[in-house]
Parts: C-alpha cells; sequence; structure tokens
C-alpha cells in the first residue's frame, strides 16, 4: 500500500467508551471530482501514538471501480480529523 494521507469526509457511528466506526467516506481526486465510497468491512482497527498523538488506524475493504481494495483510515484523537491514509 501506498501512503497518501489525504483529508476527508467522513459518516461514522461513535460508540459509547469505544473508538468511533467509520460507515462512509467523500475524498477528492486528483482532478478535482468528489468520490464517495461505503466502507463494506472494517477488517482490523489499531490505537496507535503517532510522534505523541494517539489515533486510530483502520484496515478496511471495499468494491471501489469494480474490484476489491482495502485500504487504511486514520482518526486523530486530539483534532478529530480523518484521513485516507494508505491505499
Amino acid at each position: 500500500m501506498k501512503i497518501i494521507a489525504r483529508p476527508i469526509d467522513v459518516i461514522a457511528f461513535f460508540p459509547r467508551n469505544k473508538p468511533p466506526v467509520p460507515r462512509k467516506f467523500r475524498y477528492e481526486e486528483g482532478d478535482g471530482q468528489a468520490a464517495a465510497v461505503n466502507i463494506d468491512r472494517v477488517v482490523s482497527v489499531e490505537q496507535k501514538k503517532t510522534a505523541g498523538v494517539l489515533c486510530y488506524v483502520y484496515c478496511c475493504q471495499s468494491i471501489m471501480d469494480g474490484q476489491e481494495k482495502r485500504y487504511e483510515l486514520k482518526y486523530t484523537m486530539s483534532d478529530c480529523r480523518w484521513e485516507l491514509y494508505k491505499i
């Protein structure tokens, strides 16, 4: 997977006393077009500290352009920011 770290808009479910669960996200492609992706499955969730900042990394899979793809989403706790981390 290639690191891209692109900011995204996410619709997520926030259960009590658990990390958020992403359901759908939208990102801007290289040509400026907005693309929306439904998250079919969250494979794993890992809590990490990067440079002292707490974040959750989600390994997910979805069907994009007719192919099943795996990617990682990252949620930074300190500023409540989502990004498409790897694809």
